[in-house]
């Protein structure tokens, strides 16, 4: 248990909790004192239900964000749709341009996959995904899946990672319609201009395009604090482009056919550590990221299903450190990474019962670099996953076996070991009742990671002779659904997790503390409770609320030698608690979010002392949304208050946040 009592937030941020539920509820006292019609002469009983989400009766751990609240949130990419899942800490080095990457139930951010329409973005250097470059603008949804999903017919791939975070593009309903448009206009703080633009067509009876894109450029620049000097974030500026493309065609036995590109190409600032009143930095960023993905899948209906897939994708990095301290007097690292990947899934439903599955993938990674004397490797991959899939009245389960052959080659050097590996995964399910529908759900997965590129390979870092990394994980829960009153959909979960990490790749001092290495010596225990709640109401005095609610407490311990100072102390960077809260109210074309994030205190290393604490901290952000009906167009204006109480904080140590922000978006929708 940790030695020192969180810190929570100033009554400040409180008091505007308190104000704004308070302003809410006086609203809605108003409202309900108007005059309601006679309700004595009744001609017809209309009876609705919502229809209960997939994430309250799955049988895994899942988590969900919508269109319409990703509409409502303050931001438009995936770091801000998933900050607020339980479990999840995001790694935020401040800035619109600051790198942003995920850890899920304290495991690092490599065992965390995402996928976009079903393509995983993969990043084999350092298998960590910025989602700060993902936009959200054209997506349905986005999901979080502990362990993996138990959608059948899916690639090898979405079985190999320990969490999976996958968005969905929106699907057009054309009706009447052979075209929809989007044109939208962001600015604000930071010297933010975005622009973005999405075009829906129509081809032929069965076919359409889906062609959207945004630019951003921002100078980055904010105020903060140290003490009481008041100094400016510089070099946090960052220039980009995303464009995305898909083209899905139908046939009449209702297979499908679509390809999907995607192009990323962006220039940024790396704003570097505030340390000793010295904001200085002046290393740069450049990514240019291209994949293209075929991908052909049969009528769903039929016994047998099919799902083919295949993509080749392009990523180019460059880093420039213009002050680095060596013979040229500057530091400058190119890269480009080649992926080849082909994937064949198939299920079949042998009775109504019982579903099986095969899936099939193998893929080939390449990374080049201008570093001296760079290995040069190539990563082939082969992965095969054989999944059953069982239910019987009140009683389902799922289970699956990976295997996976891994083989790698080097132009320079040795190469890595091959592995040969197979990893089980189970997950039960019992449905207590069914109003209130309650399930209990057990999971327990296995998995190992890779080494990235850079863990083996890079410049008197690299070791090859690393194992992977093995994580075990173990669920079990809660989660049900009813309704209540004038709640019109009400949910909640209660899940408790045990991960064991072991042969934990870390990097340590080898000759000296200039020459560091990595490791196999890491083993972490992570144990912890989530609670998430969450209703909707029916309309009240015309005015719809919803509450959600998640919280999180873990403990993440290095438990790799009893003889070191940090035995059985908490690992850096994971606060033991997190919490965040949705609130929301809609009348007719207007829709108020208040939402707010806190995280506790944590540890910048392995010592848990006072000295090593970043003490915890809550931010909160207000958006306001109103929809303008102009014949069959949409005028939307949004606007966002991001950090409303203007605290000051910081996510990595002397990497502070952004001040108080303001936004205003602009957007036609036809």
């Amino acid at each position: 248990m940790p030695s020192h009592g969180a810190k929570f937030p100033p009554s400040g941020g409180l008091e505007g909790c308190i104000l704004f539920i308070f302003i809410l509820l006086n609203s809605f006292v108003s409202f309900s004192q108007t005059k309601l019609k006679d309700t004595v002469n009744i001609n017809e009983v209309e009876v609705k239900a919502i229809k209960p989400k997939a994430e309250d009766k799955s049988l895994e751990p899942m988590q969900q964000i919508t269109k319409i609240e990703l509409d409502r949130n303050a931001g438009n990419t995936a770091d801000g749709a998933v900050k607020t899942f339980s479990g999840v800490i995001l790694k935020d080095y401040g800035g619109v341009g600051g790198i942003k990457t995920v850890m899920v139930r304290s495991l690092g951010a490599n065992h965390t996959g995402v996928f976009v329409d079903g393509v995983q973005f993969s990043d084999v250097a350092s298998g960590q995904v910025d989602l700060g470059k993902i936009s959200t603008d054209n997506t349905d949804n986005v999901t979080l899946t502990i362990g993996q999903s138990s959608t059948f017919c899916q690639p090898a791939r979405f079985y190999a990672s320990a969490n999976v975070i996958s968005i969905q593009s929106t699907k057009p309903l054309f009706d009447s319609l052979k075209c929809h448009y989007k044109i939208g206009y962001k600015t604000g703080s930071f010297g933010m201009i975005n622009p973005s633009f999405s075009l829906q067509n129509k081809i032929g009876k069965h076919s359409f395009s889906d062609i959207s894109g945004n630019f951003v450029k921002a100078n980055g620049e904010y105020n903060y604090k140290v003490q009481d000097i008041t100094l400016k974030r510089t070099n946090s500026d960052i220039q980009s482009l995303n464009i995305n493309a898909r083209f899905v065609s139908e046939y009449k036995d209702s297979s499908k056919l679509s390809m999907k590109l995607y192009f990323y190409n962006s220039e940024r600032g790396l704003p570097g550590a505030v340390i000793m009143y010295n904001p200085y930095s002046s290393q740069r960023l450049w990514n240019n990221d291209f994949f293209s993905n075929l991908q052909y899948q049969n009528n769903p209906k039929k016994r047998l299903q099919l799902l083919s897939n295949f993509k080749y994708s392009n990523n180019y990095l460059r880093y420039l450190d213009p002050a680095y301290l060596n013979t040229k007097g500057k530091l400058d690292n190119h890269y480009r990474q080649h992926e080849y990947y082909v994937s064949q899934a198939a299920s079949m439903k042998v009775f109504d019962s019982l579903h099986v599955s095969l899936a099939t993938d193998f893929f080939i990674n390449s990374l080049d670099a201008n570093l001296p004397n760079y290995a040069r490797p190539t990563r082939y991959s082969w992965l095969t996953a054989l999944a059953m899939q069982y239910s019987y009245k009140r009683f389902e389960s799922n289970g699956n076996l990976l295997g996976s052959v891994v083989r790698e080659q080097t132009k320079i050097g040795s190469a890595a070991q091959p592995r040969n590996v197979i990893k089980p995964s189970v997950m039960l399910g019992l449905k207590l009742t069914n109003k209130p529908f309650i399930k209990f759900r057990v999971m327990y997965k296995d998995v190992f990671r890779m080494p990235t590129f850079n863990d083996l390979y890079y410049s008197l870092v690299g070791n090859n002779n690393l194992k992977p990394e093995d994580a075990k994980q173990l669920n079990f829960g809660f989660t049900g659904y009813s309704h209540l009153g004038f709640i019109e959909y009400l949910s909640f979960k209660v899940d408790g997790f045990y991960n064991r990490v072991t042969d934990k790749i870390v990097a340590i001092p080898t000759k000296n503390l200039f020459v560091w290495s990595m490791t196999n010596i890491g083993k972490v225990d992570c144990r912890g409770t989530e609670l998430q709640f969450q209703f909707q109401t029916k309309p009240l005095a015309k005015i719809r609320y919803s509450f959600l609610c998640n919280y999180s407490y873990q403990e993440a311990m290095d438990v790799t030698d009893r003889k070191s100072s940090t035995y059985n102390q908490q690992i850096p960077y994971i606060p033991f608690e997190t919490f965040s809260t949705n609130i929301s109210a809609n009348f007719k074309q207007v829709t108020l979010t208040y939402s707010s994030l806190f995280n506790g205190f944590r540890y910048v290393l392995g010592e848990n002392s006072y000295d090593n604490m970043l003490h915890g901290w809550w931010a909160s952000d207000l958006t306001m949304l109103y929809d303008y009906k102009i014949k069959k167009n949409t005028l939307r204006f949004k606007a966002e208050v991001n950090n409303i109480f203007d605290k000051q904080y910081e996510v990595i140590k002397n990497f502070p946040m952004p001040d108080r922000s303001f936004f205003v978006t602009l957007s036609l929708m036809y």
